[in-house]
Formats: C-alpha cells, structure tokens, sequence
C-alpha cells in the first residue's frame, strides 16, 4: 500500500474549539493539501470515536485514515491504527487489526528504533517531538531537528518510513525539508487555524523547501 506522508493531520477536539468542529476542519485542510489524517481524542468514548471515523470516512476520499490507540474502532471500521510506546504492544495490535491495515508507532530514542523487532515492524513511525509542544499532555522536551533527522536516518536504513511529530509549525517546518523524513505530522498550526485550507498548504510549501 503506497502512501503520500508529506502532511499528516492528527486531530485535536479543543483546538478544533469542539468535537463537533473537527471533520469541518479536517475537510478544509484535506483541500488544502493534507495527505493523511489520524483521529486522536484521548477524552472520547469509542462510541464518539466511532462516530466522527464513520463521518471523516465520509469526507476524506482517497486520504488514509488512522484511529489514534482505539484498536477495536479501527478494526471494525477498516480503518488503520495509530500506538504510543505506552498503549499496547505491536504484536497484539496487529493480532486484533489484521494485516490489511497499516500500523504507526510513535517512537521518540535511539533505544526504542532499536527495539522493533525485524519481523513485528510498523508501517510507519512518528519520530518526536522534535521540539517542545503543548498539544500532548506530559510530553518530553523537544529532541531537535538534528537529533530528530539522525532517528529518520536510521529507520529509513531498516526501510522504515518516518514522519516528524512535535512543535512542528509553518515557521519552522523548513528545517526537514531535504531529510529522511516522509513527511511532518502538525497539530496547532492546522486545527486551531483560521483558515484550515491555507494553512495545510503553506505547510507543505515549507516542508518541500
């Protein structure tokens, strides 16, 4: 399954200002260039959860879906699956999804590349956060650029795709353009926009260099 990673939405239901506000916001930036959408509302019940996938899968066309940690929602609605370090492991993850769907690992150290197994690989890691954000609760401090593109160096050398997560912003998206990484993942700048569509698309005028 060939996917175009350049811009990869995650949602987030209080920047959106409102559940409700995210598959009108999702939609707009899905024309403004976004590439890829993961559903993330840690606060949301599967049911709510199950209900804005069914609707984003109404909207979204040809651009992936990923359901962020709900395992029982993706597999039931087809849809891929997005894990942190701290949900469950892989290989349980891919026992419930099934293998016609793809995988995303969040990975932020050298020790966790190196701990997927050869023959338990996600289809894609989401390398951070590559600089300090306020949009995930009790994250770590931001790696940097640097310390983030070596980590896409050597997934990309186990043939590992990789996009970057963290603080990622119009401003600064530049800073990977060139590197190993497939594409930028962007919270804020895209949720909490005025004008969603402008926004994905300045984005992914700034990752391409």
């Amino acid at each position: 399954m060939s996917i175009d990673w350049t811009l990869y939405l995650v949602t987030d239901p209080d920047l959106a200002g409102g559940r409700d506000n995210v598959v009108s916001i999702v939609q707009e930036a899905v024309r403004g260039g976004v590439t890829v959408v993961q559903l993330r509302d840690k606060e949301a019940s599967d049911e709510q959860i199950e209900r804005t996938a069914r609707e984003l899968l109404g909207v979204l066309g040809d651009v992936p879906l990923f359901i962020n940690d709900r395992v029982e929602v993706a597999a039931k609605l087809g849809c891929h699956l997005h894990i942190g370090q701290d949900d469950m492991a892989f290989r349980e993850a891919r026992e419930k999804l099934g293998e016609g769907q793809l995988i995303g690992l969040s990975i932020g150290s050298n020790e966790e590349l190196a701990a997927i197994a050869d023959d338990a690989r996600p289809d894609v890691i989401g390398i951070g956060p590559v600089h300090s954000t306020a949009t995930k609760k009790n994250a770590p401090a931001g790696m940097g650029t640097a310390a983030a593109a070596a980590l896409a160096h050597a997934a990309r050398e186990r043939g590992i795709e990789s996009v970057a997560i963290g603080g990622i912003k119009t401003h600064n998206a530049h800073e990977l353009a060139g590197s190993d990484f497939a594409g930028i993942c962007v919270v804020s700048d895209i949720m909490a926009a005025e004008v969603p569509a402008a926004a994905a698309a300045h984005l992914k005028e700034a990752f391409h260099g």
